[in-house]
């Protein structure tokens, strides 16, 4: 299987291209230990590719009355802004080289994100990828988020290309779902947690980086 078989590429951004999902779970473990409970790493990893409705209701279901909504989204949405206006994101190992390699192809490129739209752009912007994509669809445009289809569904119709002739990279167990629940060929990069067993069975091929995935598919 090389880049060849396909007609168009999509794209995760967190913890896919961008390596925050340090700064997510930092946010929200600060906005749990002000509201007077505790979200650990491995409660937290339950939460990855997760809309922000959907992560807030795993939270709630989880803690029940210990969380005071909606003063606890409040402390999250603070803390994001907080950290991301102070971080200098990182942009995951072998993302240059990987999209050059797409870019060479000829293949169009589409960004799939749960995050909105707003927040999107800014970290695109802020790390150059702005400009590297022919279409972005963020949890916006779409009624139901990761790991239902839609947004793989929005973006294969954006680009012209059926879902049979796309290839997807993704880090989470959601994201792997909802591109393989579209009809898409997807690949997974884990980024904050090993995949579940599902993921796994969904998931083409699993790489520990992009850059041995780019090295796969490259002839």
């Amino acid at each position: 299987m090389k880049f060849q078989d396909f007609a168009a590429v999509i794209f995760d951004m967190d913890g896919l291209l961008l390596d925050t999902e340090s700064l997510y779970c930092r946010s929200w473990q600060q906005a749990a230990s002000d509201c007077g409970f505790t979200i650990s790493p491995g409660f937290y990893s339950q939460l990855v590719g997760r809309s922000r409705a959907d992560a807030l209701q795993i939270v709630l279901e989880h803690f029940g009355d210990r969380v005071p909504m909606p003063a606890f989204y409040e402390r999250v949405l603070h803390y994001e802004n907080v950290y991301f206006a102070e971080a200098t994101i990182p942009v995951k190992p072998g993302v240059w080289a990987l999209l050059a390699k797409v870019d060479e192809l000829q293949l169009p490129k589409a960004l799939a994100t749960s995050t909105h739209r707003r927040a999107a752009e800014a970290r695109l912007v802020q790390t150059g990828l702005d400009r590297h994509f022919h279409v972005t669809v963020t949890g916006d445009d779409v009624s139901c988020p990761k790991p239902a289809p839609d947004i793989y569904l929005a973006a294969c119709t954006k680009l012209g290309v059926p879902p049979e002739r796309v290839l997807a990279f993704e880090d989470s167990d959601p994201g792997v779902y909802a591109a393989h629940a579209a009809g898409v060929t997807v690949v997974m990069v884990p980024d904050f947690k090993s995949p579940a067993p599902e993921a796994q069975r969904c998931a083409t091929h699993i790489f520990p980086s992009l850059i041995e995935a780019l090295q796969y598919f490259t002839p």
